[in-house]
């Protein structure tokens, strides 16, 4: 019905619906991904519409989690005032300018109610006055070729009353809605995550069968835990814990309470098996057997299910011999791709495709220049690496598919700043230090400064898709023509995984020669003379987030992630960036600048750019001191009191012909500098 000839009969049987002028951006979903980009679509003042099935945003939380307890962390206390570095421990907050729209308003729970996200949600729309079409059910997405289009052709959507809507970029905020399902005999029988009861008196005195190893299912299993006789937990990969992997999608230690059940031999237990492989029986008591679906093939499907063979027919010691009362299939989620006509070509039929549709780095779909997906159903970018699934992380990727849609369509470019190369190691210290797109899109997001000619000066732009780091310049309108850096953040390279022991005897590094070896997250700052090019980012070496840099610097991990020692973090950092500029990135006082003046040919950067220009630094009397005990400046006021003891002013010259005081030089120096 919604092919081309039924979009044409729904016109037919209905002339007075009209369709609807272009809109410039239509964004499918009112879920936080939805609700972000379009926060930023109209704070640039840019034509849109949301268009949102359910009568309200966030309607995912009107029913999942299913137990209601988010596992996104709500930390409202760190000890800092700064709001950027605070929203690296808020893992709930949209990115706006209003700081009443901050989740820690919300709740106070470490670990909140879904009910207070739908809460927040409906807050953010309201208060930003976002425009959201409620109650429109978009049933079918396809193309409509147009020369005189952006992309080259329209998004055309159709919802349930037959309105259609035309669109020239389409942002899919739709995330993960299709249970996942294995077919194997049997499964019919299966209770889905989705609908199961959340109720434990339903569980009491039961044996629970849970297929499945993620969140979804031990939440589940944790629900029921002290009311079953026994949980068994069935999946065809074994158990990864996010404190391990550091991936937070991975089991969170909030809902592993069975693996301290199975550990301690509580009769609760997990085992690891292919799930095609099996079969689901059901016999006269409707108790639930588990056997080899080759049993059930080689039986046939006119045998009852009493007659089909089962493991333990053939050995007596079989794991899941015991019937069970329940099955639940706690499996995941997949991305709907049922209203996306086949010409958009967002799956391409492999498994992993099934789940996740097929984009680029730049988050737009291979197969539709255009189409942007946003939010959860990005998350194959960085699918087990990052935090892009989630809202702490997916926020500041929807920001950077914002810039690269100001800079394609509208001449925006990429938003940054310009700063004197003097600077240079201050800004990277602040962002590694405040930043949270860096801190949470670790690996996916980063930094790039662009150093200008003659290294005088740089620009900052912050938080950009590394592996689109070739297309830089056409991405963001800047120009990286003298030579770039990027700043990353990263975890060791072997400190990861389901396998890994993260706690270690001397898992950490203190000293800055072995930064390299650091473990925990830390700032990697690379250096490259050209800008690389698209095969050198697809050819990088196994396991490296960037292509090979001319230089390296891993600044070494911190216990308390405050890398502003002296000594331990600042001075390797800014002994690298001048190696690589060939320049010197020190300040200095107005006495050392009037020195270097008189005795170099080549001035420092902070001297040229400062002292000439009348803004060296204003010394005080603790760093006089300082400099004077550690003799490096001569203490004048001590000589100008000797002066005065003499009857004489500092300024006076002597019976011996004493030269002015170097403060008086300086001074000097400034009004004459032109003939210096």
């Amino acid at each position: 019905m919604w092919g081309s000839p039924g979009l044409l009969l729904t016109l037919a049987l209905h002339p007075a619906l009209a369709v609807a002028p272009a809109r410039d951006y239509c964004v499918l979903g009112a879920g936080p991904a939805g609700l972000q980009m379009a926060y930023f679509l109209q704070r640039a003042g840019r034509d849109y519409t949301v268009l949102e099935r359910a009568p309200g945003p966030g309607s995912f939380f009107a029913r999942y989690p299913r137990h209601r307890k988010l596992i996104s962390i709500n930390k409202r206390y760190t000890g800092r005032s700064n709001a950027e570095f605070n929203l690296r421990h808020d893992w709930n907050s949209l990115l706006s300018h209003d700081p009443r729209l901050l989740f820690k308003h919300y709740s106070a729970a470490y670990f909140p109610d879904a009910g207070d996200m739908q809460r927040y949600l409906g807050d953010f729309a309201g208060r930003l006055g976002l425009r959201v079409q409620y109650n429109t059910t978009v049933l079918h997405v396809a193309l409509d070729k147009d020369r005189r289009a952006w992309n080259g052709h329209y998004f055309v959507l159709t919802d349930h009353k037959g309105q259609v809507y035309r669109c020239r970029v389409l942002l899919v905020a739709t995330g993960l809605s299709v249970p996942n399902r294995v077919d194997f005999p049997g499964s019919e029988h299966l209770e889905g995550y989705e609908s199961v009861s959340v109720d434990p008196e339903d569980f009491v005195g039961q044996n629970v069968l849970i297929l499945g190893r993620g969140n979804a299912a031990f939440e589940t299993a944790e629900n029921i835990l002290g009311v079953t006789n026994f949980i068994h937990m069935l999946s065809r990969s074994r158990v990864r814990l996010s404190w391990a992997t550091h991936y937070v999608g991975d089991l969170r230690a909030i809902n592993n309470g069975l693996l301290d059940t199975y550990q301690l031999k509580s009769l609760d237990g997990l085992l690891e098996s292919d799930l095609t492989d099996l079969a689901i029986l059901k016999d006269r008591e409707g108790k639930f057997h588990v056997t080899l679906k080759f049993f059930v093939e080689e039986a046939g499907t006119n045998q009852s299910a009493d007659a089909v063979t089962l493991p333990q027919d053939d050995s007596d010691n079989f794991a899941m011999r015991v019937a069970y009362d329940r099955v639940i299939r706690c499996l995941g989620w997949n991305f709907d791709f049922s209203i996306f006509n086949e010409s958009l070509r967002l799956s391409s039929g492999s498994e992993f495709s099934r789940k996740y549709p097929l984009i680029r780095a730049s988050y737009e779909a291979k197969g539709s220049r255009g189409l942007f997906v946003l939010g959860t159903a990005s998350h194959s970018v960085d699918y087990r690496k990052s935090a892009g699934g989630f809202i702490h992380g997916f926020r500041y990727t929807v920001r950077a598919v914002h810039r690269l849609l100001e800079q394609r369509h509208h001449g925006v470019a990429w938003p940054a700043t310009q700063h004197p190369i003097t600077q240079l190691t201050s800004s990277v210290l602040r962002r590694v230090n405040e930043a949270s797109g860096l801190y949470q899109m670790f690996g996916v997001l980063a930094d790039v400064i662009l150093v200008q000619e003659n290294a005088t000066a740089f620009e900052y732009l912050e938080e950009f898709p590394t592996q689109m780091l070739a297309q830089l310049e056409s991405l963001t309108g800047r120009r990286a023509r003298h030579g770039l850096f990027v700043v990353h953040m990263e975890y060791g390279r072997n400190f990861s995984g389901p396998e890994k022991d993260v706690f270690f005897y001397d898992r950490s590094v203190g000293h800055t020669e072995d930064a390299w070896q650091s473990n925990f997250l830390h700032p990697v700052i690379y250096y490259y003379r050209h800008l690389p090019t698209e095969q050198e980012v697809r050819f990088r070496p196994a396991q490296w987030p960037l292509p090979r840099p001319t230089a390296i610097h891993h600044i070494v991990e911190d216990f308390l992630t405050d890398w502003t020692a002296p000594v331990g973090h600042v001075l390797p950092l800014r002994r690298f960036l001048e190696n690589c500029l060939g320049t010197d990135l020190r300040s200095f006082y107005a006495e050392s600048c009037f020195l270097f003046a008189l005795t170099r040919q080549k001035l420092p950067p902070f001297c040229r750019q400062g002292y000439l220009r009348k803004q060296g630094l204003v010394s005080t009397e603790s760093l006089r001191r300082h400099g004077v005990e550690s003799g490096l400046m001569q203490d004048h006021a001590a000589a100008g009191q000797h002066l005065r003891d003499r009857g004489q002013q500092p300024g006076d010259r002597g019976p011996v012909g004493h030269p002015p005081a170097a403060g008086m030089l300086a001074q000097s120096l400034n009004s004459d500098k032109e003939e210096l």
